[in-house]
């Protein structure tokens, strides 16, 4: 099982690799493209604090890559009209172009990696990662 875990590991780096590679000249690196599709989903915005629970990391790294994404015009922080105390985190519309782009790099990378898998094999690899992941999941609730 360290073997499997180890490569998982280095898919996840080698598709942040790929990801920077071929996102030109956007200056997003490929690990902040988590932070603009995790804020993608957040809809109308989302809190740093539930970007941080979604992404799996810790609060202060989501501050520093949010303020790196604001510099760059990717990100707006702004008050969330229904709690003032939070700050909710929306893209703006050169993020959202950014987002496609994203979008199109990742299912190059998945058609890529996936190339010579039957499509039983990829099911079966999307229905064993999502109960892999469940798990981890529940590890970090302090539900297991």
């Amino acid at each position: 099982m360290a073997t499997f875990m180890k490569n998982l590991n280095r898919v996840s780096q080698c598709e942040d690799l790929f990801r920077e590679q071929n996102l030109g000249d956007t200056g997003v690196d490929g690990y902040q493209t988590k932070y603009i599709l995790g804020i993608d989903e957040g809809g109308e915005g989302i809190s740093q604090d539930a970007l941080a629970k979604k992404i799996f990391v810790n609060k202060s790294n989501v501050a520093r890559q949010l303020s790196r994404l604001e510099d760059k015009g990717l990100v707006r922080r702004g008050e969330n009209p229904g709690d003032r105390r939070e700050v909710l985190v929306c893209l703006t519309d050169e993020g959202v172009k950014v987002l496609r782009e994203i979008r199109r790099i990742n299912a190059e990378w998945r058609e890529k990696v996936t190339a010579d898998f039957t499509e039983e094999e990829k099911a079966e690899l999307v229905r064993l990662s999502e109960k892999l992941l469940l798990n981890a999941t529940k590890i970090m609730d302090g539900r297991m």
